[in-house]
């Protein structure tokens, strides 16, 4: 009796221990036969393998600590603890983007929710499947650029209809992903032959390779930007040194925006000059947000770049006279391949950032 007792306060023990490892970050060593809790400070570790294990459902380590390397649906790879769990969390961000938009229950089984680790990895353990083939590919470094370039759209939008093409395009991603933490997982229990490891290496990057050229595509459905709320920003004052004070009002035409601005005071060169810029959102190629780039300057600055077509400006001014002589009077037509918009409010700054990005992605 006493026997059966102490049997079962170590197996709720053991469950007690399964379960607290679901909610911290507890570090655990493989050696290709058993699985323990790590007792070295991972960074100062010489473990140069990790990985992080992914089940379908919570798992309770003490109970299947010996099953669980062959009961994992994938796992994830990297060269330290830090970066196992870097992809864990973007890749886990996209399925929770991915459910918030479609649905509960749209993910599917293979979740990033129930993992174990991060796990070091022996070097004998390792020698034992063949990681090393896929690991040289670095499709989880560009299967994270993906998700980080297209997970805005999904966070910044309202579903759509489920039979749009958008559906289809994240489900790619979301089996790129399923498919290559399941190539992981099975290349570390088994040697699998050069053709099937090549095969499907092709395949994932082959699919990444198309997400990747259809984000313009993606963005012209669902803008990685909302737009912002507030229209302050179009109308402001930029500070133009010794030529004075601009003032700058900017208007939508429909399939796109005027940008007029207005120079006084200085020292006269400017005095009375006007310029107006014609922006189509479709001849937009690029739209930068740069911050102030020294510590004496705290204007933020949009800069937008043409694409095939060229900003088309009209520049009129009238004679100016100075202490330094008299300027004749101006009055021609150009085009410019950017426009620089100055900002001492870093919110309106981000204000016409996002507003150019928006319309940019949709083209109009």
């Amino acid at each position: 009796m006493r026997r059966k007792f102490v049997s079962l306060v170590l197996l709720m023990l053991l469950d007690f221990i399964g379960v607290r490892a679901q909610g911290q970050n507890i570090y655990y060593i493989y050696d290709g036969a058993t699985l323990q809790v790590l007792s070295e400070n991972p960074p100062n570790t010489r473990y140069v393998h990790w990985q992080i294990w992914l089940y379908e459902q919570q798992v309770q380590i003490g109970h299947y600590a010996s099953g669980l390397p062959y009961s994992r649906w994938g796992l994830i790879e990297g060269r330290s603890a830090e970066s196992v769990m870097q992809q864990l969390e973007v890749f886990r961000g996209f399925e929770q983007a991915y459910l918030n938009f479609f649905g509960p229950g749209s993910w599917g089984r293979y979740t990033y929710y129930n993992p174990v680790g991060p796990v070091a990895i022996t070097d004998r353990a390792f020698e034992m499947g063949s990681s090393a083939s896929i690991s040289q590919a670095d499709v989880s470094y560009r299967l994270k650029g993906l998700v980080n370039s297209v997970q805005p759209s999904l966070e910044n939008n309202e579903n759509v209809d489920p039979n749009s093409p958008v559906k289809e395009y994240f489900d790619q991603i979301r089996n790129s992903l399923q498919q290559t933490a399941r190539l992981y997982s099975q290349l570390a229990k088994i040697h699998a032959q050069p053709h099937f490891i090549n095969g499907e290496i092709v395949s994932i990057q082959t699919a990444v390779a198309q997400a990747e050229k259809d984000v313009p595509k993606l963005t012209s459905i669902l803008p990685s930007v909302k737009l912002p709320a507030s229209s302050a920003w179009m109308s402001h004052s930029e500070w133009a040194g010794s030529d004075g004070t601009v003032q700058v009002a900017i208007n939508e035409t429909g399939s796109g925006v005027t940008v007029e601005q207005s120079w006084t005071g200085g020292n006269g060169s400017m005095t009375g000059t006007f310029v107006l810029t014609i922006i189509p959102y479709k001849d937009v190629a690029s739209v930068q947000l740069e911050p102030p780039m020294r510590s004496d300057d705290n204007r933020w600055t949009i800069r937008l770049q043409s694409a095939g077509n060229r900003f088309a400006e009209v520049l009129t001014s009238p004679e100016r006279k100075t202490t330094k002589g008299i300027f004749r009077a101006v009055d021609y037509t150009s085009t410019n391949a950017f426009v620089y918009l100055a900002f001492f409010n870093p919110g309106d700054a981000k204000d016409a950032y996002s507003y150019f990005l928006y319309h940019k992605q949709l083209g109009r």
